[in-house]
């Protein structure tokens, strides 16, 4: 698989066609999913109110359903919404924000795969482990499986991707994705990701950006990922002593918009393994 290649023609793509992502998302971190989308080249709206939502999807080009402060109208809105995306062919990416710790969100999130309205899951090690196994046995919204070995994570992957006939992109320490069929391997990224809030969501409107204009969905989901673990070592690689989580944050939007404008010049290309 020819990642290098695929990878810079479609960062020249989403700088060219700037695709509307439509979210619904969670409040703590809207505004740093809005701007990624602007510093990868996407352009982003966010609305949540049932009546419209469907409108506002159908003339978007990919949706992100961000499981994060979910609520009765939220739930509507995002069923509504993902119904609409699949009717007029728009990729779905949903962010199942601890599905480990509320059953209500998981089995929502799980009645939403079964439906088949879900085109890729971007999630942490314990989300997606929820996801495939059908249990909430975790708390709060952050990993708890760190420790964990890549091949678990790899497995959980493969299985969850089979099991919803979607892609399935596992973040972490090194990230893993799959379609059932093919996987990826990443190693890339920082552990100041972890150490700022929203660095999830965030991965989740970059893959939902490149979902928009690759047909390949696994590629689109890995290119997200990539635009992310590579803008973040480049962010930290320009801190100074002084700097901590919060300049960390300020430099990755920077960086993202950086690496995704100057793609070919900076020669950015994933540590990859192909399973």
């Amino acid at each position: 698989m020819d990642l290098k290649n695929s990878f810079g023609v479609l960062v020249e793509k989403l700088r060219a066609e700037h695709p509307v992502v439509h979210h619904i998302t969670n409040y703590v971190t809207i505004e740093s999913c809005a701007d990624i989308c602007y510093a990868a080249g996407a352009r982003p709206v966010m609305a949540d109110w049932e009546e419209e939502v469907e409108d506002i999807t159908c003339n978007a080009n990919a949706l992100v359903l961000n499981l994060g402060m979910i609520n009765k109208a939220k739930a509507e809105a995002m069923e509504r919404s993902a119904i609409c995306a699949k009717v007029n062919k728009i990729p779905v990416v949903l962010d199942p924000v601890g599905v480990m710790a509320s059953p209500i969100r998981l089995n929502f999130a799980i009645k939403l795969l079964n439906m088949g309205l879900i085109t890729i899951v971007r999630g942490n090690l314990s989300e997606c482990s929820a996801l495939l196994t059908g249990e909430a046995n975790g708390r709060g919204v952050d990993t708890e499986m760190e420790t964990a070995g890549d091949g678990v994570a790899l497995r959980i992957a493969k299985d969850a991707a089979k099991k919803y006939n979607c892609v399935f992109a596992v973040t972490g320490l090194v990230d893993n994705i799959s379609d059932g069929k093919r996987a990826l391997m990443l190693n890339n990224g920082h552990p100041l990701l972890k150490e700022i809030t929203g660095s999830g969501c965030m991965t989740s409107s970059l893959v939902a950006a490149c979902a928009a204009i690759s047909e390949d969905k696994l590629v689109a989901a890995a290119l997200g990922v990539v635009i992310m673990g590579q803008s973040a070592e480049l962010a930290a690689n320009l801190m100074e002593k002084k700097d901590g989580p919060g300049m960390f944050k300020v430099r990755l939007m920077d960086c993202v918009y950086h690496v995704t404008s100057k793609w070919n010049l900076v020669n950015l290309a994933p540590e990859q393994k192909v399973k």
